[in-house]
């Protein structure tokens, strides 16, 4: 059997239940593996700070592949950041997207994503109901003041609103203005705006390269149609029970859903 170097993991829907927890098997079956000289990179919509808990829980110092591979870095409890990649959103088009939304569906919710920060004109209800799920609060700003300056890189766009405004907002940035953009919708009300070529997978290549690992070396574990790309790259890419068919038969294997203790139980075949 080949020996397993790194273990990536999506998280929302994977590493954490329905509740947003670690499971304490999870816990138990990560720290098993790193304690026998795997590393674990945490690969997510979420931005280093919002994955920065997860690592904490889990005992390790973990890379992070954040907002789905637009910035791969580590950080800290000060939150201090180390890049090692990235691939931001060009400035212009950023001002274009907010500039759209902001004029003609003045009702949804546009949140920027920076590095470490996360911007919003307001905190609302959308931004309060993300806030609560990532465990920290967005900093309130004139984003298009911002946005005109732009002193850091966009690495993510998000959008909050009811289905039939994010259903319509996506199908306007399909046009050829934006086509340096990809755009998708992690749920109903949430659209998802990175630069072109971005995707976890692409993150990980460059990561397994840099550190001279093969994907032969690596597993990976997921849920969404965002990790099919990143579980066909490794050696062995597991699908959750939770995950839509598509993501199943696209994966080498398929364990248990996200509240059972499914990745204990794959890990200790591995590193048992």
């Amino acid at each position: 059997m080949t020996t397993i170097k790194r273990i990536v993991s999506d998280i929302d829907g994977t590493l954490v239940d329905d509740q947003g927890q670690l499971l304490p098997a999870t816990i138990k079956g990560v720290q098993a593996a790193v304690a026998q000289g795997a590393q674990m990179v945490l690969a997510s919509a979420r931005s280093p700070k919002g994955m920065f808990g997860i690592a904490q829980q889990l005992g390790i110092n973990s890379m992070m592949i954040a907002y789905n591979g637009a910035l791969t870095a580590t950080t800290d409890v000060n939150d201090q950041l180390t890049v090692y990649e990235q691939c931001a959103i060009q400035p212009p088009l950023a001002q274009a997207v907010q500039s759209l939304i902001a004029q003609k569906w003045p009702a949804a919710s546009i949140n920027i994503y920076t590095n470490n920060d996360w911007l919003v004109a307001a905190n609302g209800p959308w931004e309060q109901q993300e806030a609560a799920g990532i465990g920290y609060q967005p900093r309130v700003t004139d984003l298009a003041v911002w946005l005109k300056r732009t002193p850091t890189p966009v690495h993510k766009i998000m959008i909050m609103a009811d289905p039939d405004v994010i259903q319509a907002i996506e199908q306007r940035l399909m046009s050829d203005e934006f086509e340096q953009l990809a755009v998708y919708r992690s749920k109903d009300t949430y659209l998802e705006i990175v630069a072109a070529g971005v995707t976890k997978a692409a993150a990980l290549i460059k990561l397994l390269q840099d550190d001279q690992v093969t994907p032969a070396e690596a597993i990976a574990f997921g849920d969404n149609f965002n990790d099919v790309a990143m579980l066909q790259t490794v050696g062995v890419g597991i699908a959750m029970a939770n995950a839509p068919q598509a993501v199943k038969n696209a994966a080498n294997t398929v364990t248990t859903d996200n509240n059972h203790d499914g990745i204990q139980a794959t890990l200790a075949r591995y590193f048992s």
